[in-house]
């Protein structure tokens, strides 16, 4: 592997800045999520500027193209408005897809989701990373080919029980056409 951290003038050259294809789930996984706290960078309570400095991406030039595979599960990171050249840019020019793919979810799972994900939707989070974490990668992470509800409580600091009931709420049918109050009080007045 050829590992170097891109200099300003390489990155200059890059017309383009986007998230690498394999790594796209991955992005767009993280963008699901509903973290514990990160209303202060999203209402410019603080510089994003000084702070954008420590942020670290990963990343591949293929052809005047800087493609982006890790990095951008930081609550800093916007696509539309980052400048690779205020970042610390990590290239790798040999790595595989399938590696891109296997450190896009490390760098998710070691960034934001072991720290700052909400305990609120359990059961949403258990959900899509089954559906969405290849189960190769998964082993890789977890030791196992899925993520367990056992495990992903253990790691909320949660029982396995509260990602059961959040399932059982969600799977409960709602009513079709739920009655308003003025429709009940009128009901009850007319059966009089």
């Amino acid at each position: 592997m050829s590992i170097r951290i891109a200099t300003r003038k390489t990155l200059k050259s890059c017309k383009k800045v986007k998230i690498h294809p394999n790594a796209y789930k991955v992005f767009e996984f993280v963008h699901s999520l509903v973290f514990s706290f990160c209303g202060a960078i999203k209402q410019d309570l603080v510089n994003k500027n000084v702070l954008t400095v420590a942020l670290v991406l990963r990343a591949k030039i293929v052809g005047d193209e800087l493609q982006i595979y890790s990095g951008f599960e930081s609550i800093l990171f916007d696509i539309n408005t980052i400048d690779p050249t205020e970042c610390t840019v990590i290239l790798d020019d040999n790595i595989s897809d399938s590696d891109i793919e296997q450190q896009a979810w490390i760098g998710v799972f070691t960034n934001c989701f072991l720290s700052s994900i909400s305990s609120k939707n359990l059961n949403i989070l258990h959900t899509t990373i089954n559906k969405k974490v290849d189960p190769k990668i998964a082993q890789k992470i977890f030791n196992r080919p899925r993520l367990s509800q056992e495990l992903l409580a253990q790691m909320a600091g949660k029982s396995k029980g509260t990602i059961a009931k959040q399932k059982s709420r969600k799977s409960k049918p709602s009513q079709e056409n739920p009655i308003s109050v003025f429709q009940q009080v009128s009901g009850a007045i007319n059966e009089q």
